[in-house]
């Protein structure tokens, strides 16, 4: 059974690794975007709090949001956040 909606991890925000530089945007999908859609910016405790929500109110299974979690605590710290698009599946 396929979700509601499709979550694409299109890049991450990262932190420079040079003092005195700015933060920068890394893409890594190839995706196109349309006007009117949305990026969200989600964080690493961001994603492991909807995790323990989605377990919770019986939407993801417990052995599901353990890899889940597993799969979001692998993410460097260097990462402060990863650039995710949501779409409406439309087979749901």
């Amino acid at each position: 059974m396929a979700g509601k909606y499709k979550r694409t991890v299109v890049g991450s925000v990262v932190k420079s690794k040079t003092a005195g530089k700015p933060d920068y945007i890394q893409i890594g999908t190839d995706v196109a975007l349309r006007k009117g859609q949305y990026l969200n910016l989600e964080s690493k405790d961001f994603q492991l709090k909807g995790i323990d929500t989605a377990v919770a109110s019986g939407v993801m299974t417990g052995e599901n949001g353990e890899k889940a979690k597993a799969r979001i605590n692998d993410i460097p710290d260097f990462v402060r956040f990863q650039i995710v698009l949501v779409e409406k599946n439309e087979t749901a």
